[in-house]
């Protein structure tokens, strides 16, 4: 009976290779998209995950095809090594670091270079293999990874979800393709008149500033959760963020794509905590997300940016769902990472049912998600703004038509108290849906506004001082959101609201015991993670022997700051009101 399916199989994968090539001598051609590869791909004889043992893993594939295979998580081909046998899989944490070896990942700047880790990190064993015929075709790669003699660190993975990325080597470190390394991008620029290491280091070119669809990589994507694997799929990945691009850690874009073979992760990557505004479920489907290395507070508690965002979740503006994460890279540990929404027209769409063509979402007062009519639109509504005296109530109507000015004062309120440094002119977004349906509440026209990247803020640097006027600092900063607030308080209707709305959010979200069971929870919850991230990438400082006292005293920062916070905050907010009347 087997030997009849599989000759049958034969039949058919013959038959279409001929119908292929009657396409193409026509003078067309047979996509891959439509019709994938014709040589079926291998299989291995043990799922991945965590095994207590090693063992010997069996690559299947069916008779008369030739198997490849790689474990340093490049593509295989004929040129890589011909499976002739069973695989022996082990634990290998103590062969030498390869690639968290590599320095040349940031610009060279007055802290000094990348230092590699001094112990071998945490390793797993990634294998590749691709099956090929007789006439050279390849199948798809099919990709495991295993994660050998865990027992002493079991609890520690499975209190994490871990995300496996396996991804051809050069395609980040390589000169002139890879996103992570310094590369062509900062030789040229070395070899330039514009050549100065006196500028920021952010700003040093490297390839991992590089942005855009030309930097986007593919990868095979692997998550585990409590140790078993909830989804593989190729992805696509780019560097993400601004500042942090220069960071040891680097955050990841993380795309799914037709193309891949990838439409959508359908897992829920929030164990049911994401819940859809529109529909009072869970979001369970994800078309991107953010591997998030924690920011501006990625050397320091990494617990901000959650922190801040799970405490003012359910106000009327939006927040960004996050949970931790341990990721590997080709095997190597690659540190502790927050699980992040992007911000898409996917995102505004799972949370509030609106039509992805029908979203318009600003970022730092540049379209992100729209037309360009859509940007001239809000050009010419910040101009209106300017000039419009909202102290007459006619203007205050026509306003409260155009913006959510229940979210306006919230948002406002949780930005001035937590003091976020890099709010105003940067890490600013709304919303709305270009067009009006009555059937959904969402798509009233109104902006709406997305509150992300908050870590700059609550003692950070021992900058962001608990006395900082956050309110001045606003009005220096201009932009859309600062004509619009100080614009609104004109209406003494919004300075009522907006003071109600003060006092309520930082006696409420922001009480001192809520604030610090919090703060304690997420420092309980991850700081064996934190640890081992700081030393992974940073053993002189903060990590090393002293990691544990240097966390600790991060934890104590945000702490005194909340502390000391609201009788600053108040005394600049009341003089705020104050001078409007």
């Amino acid at each position: 009976m087997l030997f009849q399916i599989q000759s049958r199989r034969r039949f058919f994968l013959l038959l279409l290779a001929v119908l292929s090539a009657a396409v193409f001598l026509a003078g067309g051609s047979a996509s891959a998209e439509d019709a994938g590869p014709t040589v079926p791909a291998p299989e291995f004889s043990r799922p991945s995950g965590f095994y207590d043992e090693p063992f010997e893993l069996t690559v299947l594939s069916e008779e008369g095809l030739s198997v490849y295979y790689t474990r340093d998580g490049s593509i295989p081909d004929e040129t890589d090594t011909l499976y002739t046998g069973p695989l022996e899989v082990t634990d290998r944490t103590h062969e030498k670091n390869v690639l968290s070896a590599r320095t040349d990942i940031i610009a060279p700047n007055k802290w000094g270079d990348a230092v590699a880790p001094l112990l071998k990190v945490d390793k797993a064993d990634v294998i590749r293999a691709v099956a090929v015929d007789g006439q050279g075709s390849r199948s798809a790669v099919s990709t495991a990874v295993y994660f050998i003699s865990y027992q002493d660190k079991a609890e520690f993975y499975r209190n994490y979800k871990v995300i496996s990325l396996a991804v051809d080597p050069g395609d980040l470190f390589d000169s002139a393709r890879g996103i992570y390394v310094q590369g062509d991008s900062f030789e040229q620029w070395k070899n330039s008149d514009a050549y100065d290491l006196s500028m920021d280091e952010w700003r040093i070119p490297g390839n991992y500033l590089n942005r855009g669809r030309d930097w986007e990589r593919q990868a095979h994507m692997q998550i585990f959760s409590e140790g078993s694997e909830v989804f593989s799929g190729e992805v696509g990945i780019r560097i993400h963020g601004g500042a942090c691009r220069d960071s040891e850690q680097k955050s990841f874009n993380i795309y799914t794509r037709k193309e891949y073979g990838t439409k959508v992760i359908d897992y829920d990557l929030y164990d049911g905590e994401n819940i859809s505004d529109a529909t009072d479920e869970p979001i369970t489907e994800y078309d991107s997300f953010i591997l998030r290395n924690c920011g501006n507070d990625s050397k320091f508690s990494r617990i901000r940016d959650h922190l801040i965002q799970g405490l003012v979740w359910g106000r009327n503006f939006i927040t960004q769902a996050m949970t931790p994460c341990l990721v590997f890279i080709d095997g190597e540990f690659w540190g502790h990472y927050e699980i992040t929404e992007k911000l898409t027209d996917d995102f505004i769409h799972d949370h509030f049912g609106v039509k992805k063509k029908n979203v318009v979402l600003m970022k730092n007062d540049e379209v992100e998600e729209g037309t360009e009519e859509d940007g001239q639109e809000f050009a010419a509504f910040h101009d209106w703004i300017r000039e419009t005296d909202f102290a007459e109530e006619d203007a205050y109507r026509q306003l409260e038509e155009q913006v959510d000015m229940d979210g306006l004062a919230e948002y406002i309120a949780t930005q001035f108290y937590i003091c976020n440094w890099d709010f105003g002119d940067n890490n600013f977004a709304c919303w709305r849906a270009r067009e009006k349906d009555p059937d959904n509440d969402w798509a009233d026209g109104k902006w709406r506004f997305i509150l992300y990247d908050t870590e700059y803020s609550t003692g950070l640097y021992g900058t962001v001082k608990p006395d900082e006027n956050a309110v001045e600092r606003l009005r220096e900063k201009g932009g859309f959101i600062s004509s619009l607030f100080f614009g609104a308080l004109e209406s003494p209707e919004f300075r009522q609201k907006f003071a109600d709305t003060y006092d309520d959010l930082t006696t409420s979200e922001f009480a001192d015991n809520l604030v610090r069971d919090a703060v304690m929870e997420l420092y309980g919850r991850n700081v064996d993670a934190i640890l081992a991230t700081y030393d992974r990438f940073w053993p002189g400082w903060p990590g090393g022997p002293n990691g544990a006292n240097v966390l600790m005293s991060q934890v104590q920062d945000i702490l005194n700051f909340f502390a000391e916070r609201r009788q600053y905050s108040d005394e600049h907010v009341n003089r705020l009101l104050s001078s409007y009347r």
